[in-house]
């Protein structure tokens, strides 16, 4: 790992040392995961203060601690007004002493699955550090930033965004060489305000380019042409559909569930992939993986390897196989309208019986509703034999559509009354993260992969 001394922070925060300097191999914010040698940062967070935890996070090997208040403690430490901040400069310092290329990743739905891929990619083509799950904020980014050291050729950043400046500040700290912006859709309009505002934030992504920096962008959005003069003087890689773009989608064979077999024009290389990642979405985050790949100069073979090994990770897409036949996509780790509509026309693809397990999609605002009638109508233009939903948004989805519906109020009602599913059934779940659908995958894994709640 790359090292840092004490000092060196404590001066870029400017605050002094105290009890002594101190090199700093890493970075923790929980206690539990501190290794020998970190530099342990005591977040006052909501539920849990880790100044409770400063002895436990000692005895675990901690090099020095940072913290917002007054400790007694005979280790070094300093003492800052924002341990948000300890964590950002940390992981700036370490970024200015990586000489390997960054790729920072944002978009409004398929970032961890993108992250996912290139992984996969550069992986293969020389050692790679990557976001860990959905560490994707101002906490999340310095954490993976911290891995850093001298052996990585490869940094792969995801970055998330609760409110306008978010992807700037993250960007700031990540520096990346090359930008991929997937998209900009309806996720979080709610909290956002609108989706002008939504298009505006991750394309904060694109500011302050060099002209030696990739923008990778999505040609089949609306506003790419906006996002492309934003990225100036920057190199553009697009990618999508459109026959304009460098990295084109030529043919799909929809698998459903199974995946996708693609044809792609790669700047001129014809290239056909079989994808795991089922859907739409599997196939647009292949293609701006490809582009990215390519603005780092990665092997178009080692390219195709390293997209067809990837596989869905568990409530992203995955299959489990329980007993009778039953097959349950467990897609319960979030839902916006588009994700949610390309996951119905993957269960389409499916042999009946079919069932669509929905919950609530949150944060859409006012225009909550309406988004839940319009699944309510897809379901009724694909013919899905039954709807489960859940929530109270979601009865918008049952009452517009015409499949065989049930409603329950929250997972809880779910869990009690669970519905009996069929032989070789096929069942999607899907919902927002706060609505809990994972707890009934759990539930209907339980026993041994027994269907049964």
């Amino acid at each position: 790992m790359l090292e840092l001394r004490l000092s060196e922070l404590a001066q870029s925060l400017g605050v002094a040392c105290e009890s002594g300097d101190a090199v700093v191999t890493g970075l923790a914010i929980d206690s539990r995961a501190v290794k020998p040698g970190d530099l342990f940062v005591a977040i006052d967070g909501e539920h849990v203060d880790g100044h409770d935890f400063i002895d436990k996070a000692l005895d675990n090997g901690a090099a020095a601690i940072a913290c917002t208040r007054r400790i007694d403690v005979a280790s070094p430490h300093i003492k800052a007004a924002d341990s948000h901040q300890v964590c950002a400069n940390y992981g700036q310092l370490i970024r200015g002493r990586f000489h390997g290329s960054v790729i920072g990743i944002t978009g409004s739905a398929g970032k961890t699955t993108a992250k996912s891929f290139l992984e996969s990619i550069c992986g293969r083509a020389g050692k790679t550090v990557a976001t860990v799950g959905n560490q994707n904020n101002e906490l999340g980014v310095p954490l993976t930033l911290a891995r850093l050291s001298t052996d990585p050729t490869f940094a792969v950043v995801e970055m998330g965004a609760s409110q306008k400046g978010d992807i700037a500040y993250l960007k700031s700290m990540a520096a990346p060489q090359v930008v991929v912006l997937l998209n900009a859709l309806e996720a979080h309009v709610g909290r956002f305000g609108s989706l002008q505002a939504i298009i505006e934030t991750k394309g904060e992504i694109l500011d302050d380019l060099a002209a030696s920096d990739t923008a990778v962008l999505n040609a089949d959005q609306l506003h790419y042409s906006t996002w492309q003069r934003r990225a100036a003087p920057a190199r553009i890689i697009s990618f999508g559909e459109s026959s304009t773009a460098a990295i084109q989608l030529l043919d799909l064979t929809d698998r459903g569930f199974d995946g996708s077999d693609i044809t792609v024009d790669a700047m001129g290389t014809q290239i056909s992939l079989r994808l795991s990642i089922p859907g739409k979405g599997g196939v647009t985050n292949a293609l701006a993986s490809i582009a990215a790949a390519m603005a780092l100069d990665i092997d178009v073979s080692v390219i195709v390897q390293g997209i067809e090994a990837l596989s869905p990770v568990e409530g992203r897409g995955n299959t489990l196989h329980l007993d009778r036949g039953i097959r349950l996509i467990d897609d319960s780790y979030n839902a916006s309208p588009s994700s949610v509509m390309a996951a119905l026309d993957s269960l389409k693809h499916a042999r009946p019986p079919r069932t669509a397990v929905l919950a609530d999609m949150l944060e859409l605002g006012d225009d909550g509703p309406d988004y839940h009638r319009e699944v309510g109508r897809h379901l009724s233009d694909l013919g899905i034999e039954r709807v489960i939903a859940v929530g109270e948004l979601s009865a918008y989805i049952s009452d517009n559509c015409v499949s065989h519906a049930l409603h329950f109020a929250n997972t809880d009602q779910l869990l009690a009354d669970c519905p009996k599913f069929f032989q070789d059934e096929t069942i999607l779940v899907k919902g927002s993260r706060g609505m809990q659908l994972d707890r009934f995958v759990t539930s209907m894994t339980a026993s041994a992969g027994e269907a049964t709640c």
